[in-house]
């Protein structure tokens, strides 16, 4: 176990944010679910507090300047300096071409997914700076690497992918270091709702992988917590596919013969 830190995570009330809260928390870190759902977020803190750990919950919108603002302020006045952000905000596409995606939909995808995270990176990079130490991990997607039919999902992963190795050489110096993971289809309950209305098959999402079988939670929150263990100190600028081999095999299962 290391030395108790301060994490905050953005999205913290449900899917990969909610499983990566409990993880630091079973290292006795004090968790800062930070999230528009406030009913769930409380919710995420009870479980925690339930099992021993440190959790407090607070209101975020990453889609309004001043409520990230005002996370970051608050937090680093009232809990104390933020050692981790985890950026796990976010929503999500169904498959659809350009032409049926309306503008209303792909603004909002982009100023959640992708302005959002900005906004928080931004927030807390002078606090971190300042300090000399922190980490920041963002959630990219396998769509970081490939193209799916995910007209504005698709290309905002790809930046979270480049904003990452952009920030991890700006900030590197000053000793923060700033790393990705790149989860492919896992089973929140995002997903599960979508399996429910027939919008995903799993036996499908299973055939694609080199291991059969799908990504879960605590996968995501365990790679997550390496990238700011003691153990990963040489590691930055990195985006880490989780995604029990979806990519491999992808490209390896469609070789002409």
């Amino acid at each position: 176990m290391s030395e108790p830190r301060v994490v905050v995570i953005t999205g913290g009330a449900s899917g990969m944010g909610h499983g990566t809260g409990h993880r630091f928390a079973e290292n006795g870190d004090q968790i800062v679910v930070a999230d528009v759902n406030s009913n769930l977020g409380h919710a995420v803190v009870r479980e925690i507090e339930d099992k021993g750990g440190r959790a407090i919950f607070h209101d975020l919108d990453v889609s309004e300047e001043e409520s990230v603002n005002d996370l970051v302020a608050w937090v680093e006045s009232e809990i104390g300096p933020i050692d981790v952000l985890v950026n796990s905000a976010g929503v999500l596409q169904n498959p659809m071409p350009i032409t049926e995606m309306s503008m209303e939909e792909h603004d909002r995808m982009w100023d959640i997914n992708n302005r959002g995270l900005y906004m928080c990176c931004r927030a807390v990079a002078p606090h971190m700076k300042g300090r000399g130490r922190g980490n920041i991990i963002n959630i990219a997607s396998t769509t970081s690497f490939v193209a799916w039919p995910l007209t504005a999902y698709d290309p905002g992963k790809t930046s979270v992918k480049m904003l990452t190795e952009v920030l991890a050489a700006e900030m590197g110096p000053k000793g923060v270091r700033v790393n990705a993971v790149a989860p492919h289809i896992t089973a929140t309950p995002a997903i599960q709702s979508r399996i429910d209305a027939g919008e995903r098959d799993p036996a499908k999402i299973v055939a694609q992988n080199a291991l059969p079988r799908m990504v879960e939670v605590e996968d995501v929150a365990e790679a997550i917590f390496f990238l700011c263990s003691p153990e990963a100190k040489a590691i930055t600028g990195v985006t880490l596919p989780v995604d029990c081999g979806f990519l491999v095999a992808s490209s390896y299962n469609t070789y002409p013969k």
